[in-house]
């Protein structure tokens, strides 16, 4: 798969943003770096979430970004999964339930990976009955990502 390529930079009135990273196409890849150092931001750019000042990305050959030529492909469109730091589940639900909610706008043949997969991946198999009140932070988290996986 071709790789990911991001080069932002934004500014901000006590630092500024830089990245120049080129990111595997497949896989899992983390950031990781001091609290402020701009990871958030990033992940947010690459999201569609925040548009970059200057900045270019490309997905498997697509142009998400590119500031010098007015490129800005919408959130929507982009074939992301992006998990906030505090997973907003719908309360009223389970676990389960929050998961399948994403499932039902993806034909099955259109899965990348079935429920059963992502909970035992993420170690949440046993939680499925529970609800979102019910998890620790981490728990309600590794369901985000979840959800992530399977829509």
């Amino acid at each position: 798969m071709s790789p990911i390529e991001v080069r932002l930079q934004m500014s901000y009135p006590e630092f500024t943003v830089s990245a120049d990273l080129t990111l595997p196409g497949s896989g899992i890849t983390a950031l990781f770096g001091p609290s402020g150092s701009g990871k958030t931001t990033c992940l947010r750019c690459i999201a569609g979430l925040e548009k970059a000042e200057q900045g270019f990305i490309r997905v498997h050959g697509e142009v998400w970004q590119d500031s010098e030529n007015g490129v800005f492909l919408a959130p929507h469109k982009r074939a992301i999964g992006y998990v906030f730091q505090e997973a907003s589940l719908f309360a009223h639900l389970s676990v389960r339930a929050n998961l399948e909610f994403g499932l039902k706008r993806i034909p099955r043949p259109q899965r990348r990976i079935e429920l059963q997969q992502a909970t035992e991946l993420l170690g949440i198999d046993h939680l499925l009955e529970r609800l979102p009140d019910k998890l620790s932070g981490g728990e309600r988290q590794r369901v985000g990502i979840a959800r992530a996986l399977l829509t």
